[in-house]
């Protein structure tokens, strides 16, 4: 049996693990189209990839949806689409925390006094921030990756997030042994998985290991290897057993 208690999004409390739908689009009503088809697959979460976006005009409207949705705008060095100015991405995120949005994605590499600002104005509005670590090229030793989490949880966030690259078989397994080893260590929820092909396999076992969030596609896959949405779905139901 699958089970980990529960996972807080903002005023949210969900039983983990939790399925997130991450929806991405060039066009707020693309994106917004793709939000029903992702609650009739079973998302638990909604996850909108704003750095796809070609006008940020309006996004604000896929808020009012009855599930914690996570705000995220990912730059280019951490595997998102968004390439303009630094300041701009953190505008947005800013205003994703003035509309109360349940919870915001704030890269671990974003510049302080930046960072401390955004996580600061977060806990002044109940909404939750995930600090997220993303390595595009390779899985770092153990060790290494345990020290970029707990540098993570002394910023304050609420949830850590650590994804890494898996060139083979080796280093999906190594990130797996890094969540086991690091949840003695870390006293927040912690998720880790491993993109690519050779860590497809990393994204449905780290739940069984205390990951408390899946992240799934409705369509287009937003990482390398990521499972649709009904499938993980589907996994985790037949997880959990009975």
């Amino acid at each position: 049996m699958v089970s980990f208690g529960k996972i807080q999004i903002g005023k949210f409390k969900l039983t983990a693990p939790a399925v997130a739908a991450s929806i991405i689009g060039e066009e707020v009503a693309s994106m917004k189209s793709k939000i029903p088809e992702a609650i009739g697959d079973g998302a638990d979460i909604i996850e909108l990839r704003l750095d796809g976006l070609s006008k940020m005009g309006g996004w604000e409207k896929m808020l009012q949806v009855n599930l914690p949705v996570i705000v995220t705008n990912r730059p280019r060095r951490e595997g998102g689409k968004f390439s303009g100015k630094e300041a701009d991405r953190l505008k947005t995120l800013a205003y994703a925390i003035e509309r109360e949005a349940p919870c915001v994605d704030i890269e671990l590499s974003t510049k302080n006094p930046q960072l401390k600002k955004l996580i600061r104005q977060a806990k002044e509005k109940d909404v939750s921030v995930i600090l997220s670590y993303h390595n595009l090229k390779k899985t770092p030793a153990v060790d290494f990756l345990i020290n970029v989490a707990k540098r993570a949880r002394d910023e304050g966030c609420d949830i850590v997030k650590i994804v890494t690259f898996a060139k083979g078989p080796k280093d999906a397994l190594r990130v797996l042994d890094f969540l086991v080893r690091a949840r003695e260590e870390i006293d927040v929820p912690l998720i880790a998985f491993a993109m690519g092909e050779a860590g497809r396999f990393s994204r449905i076992v780290a739940p069984m290991l205390g990951s408390p969030i899946v992240y799934a596609s409705v369509d287009e896959a937003t990482a390398p290897g990521q499972l649709k949405v009904s499938f993980a779905k589907m996994l985790l139901t037949e997880l959990r057993g009975p």
